[in-house]
């Protein structure tokens, strides 16, 4: 016969079901929320798991057991983690370096509605020294999600904030904070930084007009070329037509020989000087008045200049990114395009203008390297100037040096006639002295 059917769940004879999951009893720990695996895999890790130490269950009782919370208004779940109130009641968020950082920034700014200025990029409240403090005091990512709270809750947006969550508060509804404050920045000082950077143009361009104007220096280079020819008589480097200006710094290394008849070494730096003097004595002021300009382009570098230019470019094309945005367009009062935008037109105008007197510049010093039949190096632009102002120091210097040891020689020559007359004085003889007449008499007689 077929066998029985199967009893009905539940019903008389049914075997009892499988045990479920134990009924925790104590309090409630920590859950740990992962993904079970119900079986451990043949070659997975979990089949061949090493035996566990066995462990402490009152300590992990006691360290994972869930307390009670303590009953709060119901604010009290979007209320950021401990805050603080203040003697006036206000919201403190921030711990007190950073509370204290922001309070000392916005007292330079009292009286001011930073917030709109900056929206609307108002340069008769937001000053060039306002930026660096805005951007120190500029809410971090951290500092933003705190305060979106207050923002969202409409019971925490009757809560009084702390002066210094309250400027957090507001910036941080500025879209773009930090790159709208750098694009204005570089608004800010691009009128300094360009009349900076022509300047040094200008110095540098007339350094070099200076040096090939000049009268007296060729003067002294072909002095020179002609001492040098010379000195080399005999040698390779004899019949020269002209030489590397590096030459020129190497004078004053250029010792004369010790002799009996010139006891003291003189360098050829100075020989020169005394030379040129003897022949034109204001030939050292001359050549300083001359090369003036040389003078106050030595500090300067076109490299430097360059540099310069590249960093405007730079920002130029960061600002041009930003002016993309569509959160540019997303806050009431928010003049960013408005105001960058065409600045950003004419100021691109002036970089490219700037950018054509770099390149007359960096023109202008290869030529100055050709007029000397020097090569060009775009590395060391500047440097022939370098060198033809060092020169021109040590060339005025020697001859203040000579007139100081000219000055000393006639000195001592004085002091050694003043010392021969007073010894021939001293040779002379004796003046008679008067003698007393016998018998007494009140007058001397002479002998």
């Amino acid at each position: 016969p077929p066998p029985p059917p199967p009893p009905l769940p539940g019903g008389k004879g049914a075997p009892p079901p499988p045990p479920g999951p134990p009924v925790p009893t104590g309090p409630q720990l920590r859950a740990l929320h992962w993904k079970k695996f119900a079986a451990a895999k043949d070659g997975t890790v979990w089949r061949a798991l090493p035996p566990v130490a066995s462990f402490d269950e009152t300590e992990l009782k006691s360290l994972f057991t869930i307390r009670p919370a303590a009953r709060k208004p119901s604010m009290a779940a979007a209320t950021p983690a401990a805050p603080t109130v203040n003697a006036k009641g206000a919201r403190a968020l921030l711990d007190l370096k950073r509370s204290n950082q922001i309070q000392i920034a916005i007292s330079k700014f009292r009286g001011r509605d930073m917030r709109a200025a900056v929206l609307a990029l108002d340069e008769a409240v937001v000053k060039l020294e306002d930026i660096p403090r805005l951007r120190e005091c500029a809410p971090t990512p951290e500092e933003m999600d705190m305060l979106q709270p207050f923002s969202e809750a409409s019971e925490l947006q009757a809560l009084k904030l702390a002066p210094a969550e309250e400027f957090l508060f507001q910036m941080s509804s500025v879209p773009q904070l930090m790159p709208r404050l750098g694009c204005f920045l570089s608004k800010l000082n691009f009128p300094g930084r360009l009349q900076d950077a022509e300047a040094q143009l200008t110095a540098i361009n007339a350094a070099v007009g200076c040096v090939r104007s000049s009268s007296q220096l060729p003067k002294l280079l072909a002095l020179v070329l002609q001492l040098g020819n010379f000195l080399n008589a005999g040698t390779a480097r004899a019949g020269a037509a002209g030489f590397g200006s590096d030459v020129l710094l190497k004078l004053s290394e250029t010792k004369s020989t010790v002799s009996d008849d010139h006891p003291s070494q003189i360098s050829l730096l100075h020989y020169v000087a005394r030379a040129v003097v003897a022949g034109t004595p204001d030939a050292h002021k001359s050549l300083r008045h001359e090369l003036r300009p040389l003078e106050e382009a030595a500090a300067l570098s076109s490299a430097g200049v360059s540099e310069e230019l590249d960093g405007l470019q730079s920002e130029l094309e960061t600002l041009k990114r930003e002016l993309n945005l569509d959160a540019y367009t997303a806050v009431p009062g928010d003049r960013f395009i408005q105001v960058m935008g065409p600045w950003r037109a004419e100021a691109a105008k002036q970089v490219d203008g700037l950018r054509a007197k770099v390149a007359q510049m960096l023109g202008g010093l290869e030529g100055l390297y050709e007029f000397f039949a020097e090569p060009f190096d775009p590395a060391d632009a500047e440097g022939l100037l370098t060198r033809i102002n060092a020169f021109t120091v040590s060339f005025c210097k020697a001859c203040r040096d000579n007139e100081r040891a000219e000055h000393m020689r006639k000195k001592q020559i004085e002091a050694k006639a003043a010392a021969a007359k007073r010894a021939q004085a001293g040779a002379k003889p004796a003046k008679p002295v008067p003698k007393r007449p016998a018998g007494g008499g009140g007058q001397f007689m002479p002998t």
